[in-house]
């Protein structure tokens, strides 16, 4: 059996420390066609704003513990267009070519 295993105590957070943490498991686990991440956000934090256009990537958001709010549509320099807050156990798809950010509001 083919297997590979990592864990975030080898795998270097993307995110400033003060918004939790944002590790990306692809390429620690060798993937070529899944993209798997963890990401933790604090109280006021948020992820950076971005879609996938260019490599055709959807995403979909898993929110394990909390609130999560998703913004989408707009650009990067326009406004979203729709938000979607997410409790415990809720997931959202999110096309390549939408704009999204996601926003821990809660405490």
């Amino acid at each position: 059996m083919d297997h590979t295993v990592a864990s975030t105590d080898e795998v270097d957070s993307v995110v400033p420390d003060e918004w939790g943490g944002m590790w990306f498991f692809r390429e620690p686990l060798d993937c070529e066609n899944l993209g798997m991440t963890l990401f933790e956000l604090e109280p006021d934090g948020k992820g950076k704003a971005h879609d996938h256009a260019a490599d055709g990537q959807e995403e979909v958001y898993l929110v394990v513990d909390g609130e999560l709010t998703v913004e989408l549509g707009g650009g990067e320099d326009d406004p979203p267009a729709d938000a979607v807050t997410l409790g415990r156990g809720e997931a959202i798809r999110v096309a390549p070519d939408t704009w999204r950010q996601l926003h821990n509001r809660g405490d």
